[in-house]
């Protein structure tokens, strides 16, 4: 256990005589108990170390508490922009208290979720000679460490800034208000956590919770690439939240008019009935909390412990989504063996929350890096050699769509369950290089057919339909080069592989080689962008190419093929 977790187990099992008064927990077990979960808290992975370790499986996290700390600590040094807005308090620890609040409830719903509705320690400590009170005193200190964890970092830097630029009063000040935001954010997870689970099941909760951490991710990577950029335009044109008496249904507003009116003791009738909103507010939320959401929420816990495997069986997707893959599997394979290869591929896809979180995140930071290609100096696109790269842009972006296609086709053979796949080698196929071909077809058309249209309509919106040759010729080669880099070093049926071959198997110098090769390639095509008869010439080879390589593909024996091991 690190030095941390070693201060805030000390720290919360200071008070021991009012635990064994209390409820008559026993602090021997309390300590027990408590040290138990830190120890495991450290051996299970945030939701960045979590995308890590699932590119590395071999490696074991030990010390994920400092790195949960660690991010906290980078999130709190980046609301440290918020200073540089506007000129007063109440502007500036708005914007505070909005990223503060977001952030912290982000954190919270990603990393502790999983943590909060496991059950597996209450059926596997109530049965033992433990007071069920101390098993509860012990959930409710787990709790307050975790939450201590975010939130103390987070704070750390606004409270130096504050002391540095303010004095010590001022950073206290913030701590305390602080405080306040952190009980708010703890009514509102609650209250989202009831509202999903009223409105779905228990089973799907968990999915709806790795949906979250997926969104966390994204949002952790699009703030580092857009929060300074928009500072820096809202600097430019000045901002004063002051006069907005909307803002007054905002919590974030409410402790920037606390923080301001008890520092300078000045303020408008509306500034001070925000500051007293700020105090009583969280305080009655937490009530809220005690007295009916959390009943509520245990109640449901215990649906999930005792109702999940009871719940009657349901089919996976709608019958609109399931006509939908089989029509495209349809169109788009050439035979039987191809079409189950498909099926499979897609729907094991849109079922494994593991392939989802170790995918999506790449889709959201593609999309961050999208917003980044098309919406800066978009108003240069008429002028000169600037207009000529901005009507390229479309194909720049079906050539970045390697990083997506590579992380997607290189996961799609990877599955914590790969000893089901068992019934490949018992079905009677001669050429399992079919199978591989409807996989990654599969693959293709669930991450790639989206950005071709995008890129499409954006394409001939900038250039006409004078530019089809150019996109037809860049999805030819994004093609060409995800099948031969598939022929080359995925020859490996779909699901079929540990997680723990992932680093070992060279994974990481394909997917490296597959985004150079596609760089290059679009550098080649920028060369011959307005050359319309290279364009056509290039086109033409590059199709004969593909279909050689299609073709290759289907044609994998079973030799070639990398069994499960």
């Amino acid at each position: 256990m690190n030095i941390f977790n070693k201060i805030f187990l000390a720290f919360v099992l200071a008070p021991k005589k009012l635990y064994s008064q209390w409820g008559h927990s026993r602090v021997p077990h309390l300590t027990s108990i408590l040290t138990t979960k830190l120890i495991m808290d450290d051996r299970r992975p945030n939701t960045i170390q979590a995308t890590k370790q699932h590119r590395d499986k071999n490696k074991e996290i030990s010390n994920a508490t400092l790195g949960t700390m660690l991010m906290s600590l980078l999130m709190g040094l980046s609301f440290l922009l918020a200073f540089s807005l506007g000129d007063n308090y109440v502007t500036q620890l708005t914007v505070y208290f909005t990223l503060f609040i977001t952030l912290l409830c982000m954190s919270l719903v990603s990393d502790f979720t999983s943590v909060l509705i496991d059950i597996r320690d209450t059926n596997i400590i109530l049965p033992k000679p433990v007071n069920d009170r101390t098993v509860v005193v012990a959930r409710l200190l787990h709790i307050f460490i975790h939450i201590c964890k975010i939130t103390i970092p987070m704070c750390l830097p606004g409270f130096v800034y504050l002391v540095v630029t303010a004095g010590i009063v001022a950073g206290l000040l913030l701590l305390i208000i602080a405080f306040f935001a952190v009980l708010l954010a703890i009514f509102l997870i609650n209250a989202v956590y009831i509202f999903i689970l009223r409105i779905t099941t228990p089973e799907k909760f968990k999915n709806i919770i790795s949906y979250f951490q997926i969104v966390f991710a994204i949002l952790i990577y699009a703030s580092y690439q857009v929060l300074p950029r928009m500072m820096d335009e809202i600097t430019v044109k000045g901002l004063d939240v002051s006069d907005n008496q909307w803002l007054m249904i905002a919590p974030p507003f409410w402790f920037a008019c606390s923080f301001n009116t008890l520092l300078t003791w000045q303020g408008s009738p509306v500034e001070w009935v925000a500051a007293f909103m700020a105090f009583v507010v969280p305080v009655a939320s937490i009530y809220v909390v005690i007295k009916y959401l959390a009943p509520a929420f245990n109640q449901k816990l215990a649906m999930i412990s005792g109702g999940e495997t009871a719940s009657p069986s349901r089919s996976s997707g709608t019958e609109w989504q399931k006509g939908v893959a089989e029509r495209l599997a349809g169109w788009l394979t050439t035979n039987k063996v191809e079409y189950t290869g498909f099926l499979f591929t897609w729907k094991m896809m849109a079922r494994s929350r593991d392939f989802k979180v170790r995918v999506y995140p790449s889709v959201g930071y593609f999309v961050v890096i999208l917003f980044m290609i098309f919406f800066r100096n978009k108003g240069n696109m008429d002028a000169g050699p600037d207009g000529f790269i901005f009507s390229f842009k479309p194909m720049i972006a079906i050539y970045l769509s390697s990083m997506i296609v590579t992380t997607a086709m290189s996961q799609m053979v990877y599955s914590d369950k790969y000893n089901a796949s068992w019934v490949f080698l018992i079905a009677p196929v001669r050429q399992p290089g079919q199978i591989i071909s409807g996989a990654l077809k599969a693959t293709l058309f669930q991450f790639a057919f989206w950005l071709m249209v995008f890129s499409l309509i954006a394409g001939l919106w900038l250039a006409g339909p004078a530019v089809l040759p150019n996109l037809l010729l860049a999805f030819c080669n994004q093609l060409l080069i995800t099948y031969a880099i598939a022929l080359i070093g995925f020859k490996r049926l779909p699901f079929s592989q540990p997680l723990g071959v992932a680093q070992k198997s060279g994974q990481f110098v394909r997917g490296f080689a597959m985004v150079f090769i596609s760089m290059l390639t679009g550098g080649v095509h920028y060369l011959i962008y307005q050359n319309a008869l290279a364009v056509g010439v290039f086109l033409f080879i590059s199709l004969l190419i593909l279909g050689g390589l299609m073709y290759s593909i289907r044609k994998i024996a079973w030799a070639e093929v990398e069994n499960p091991e």
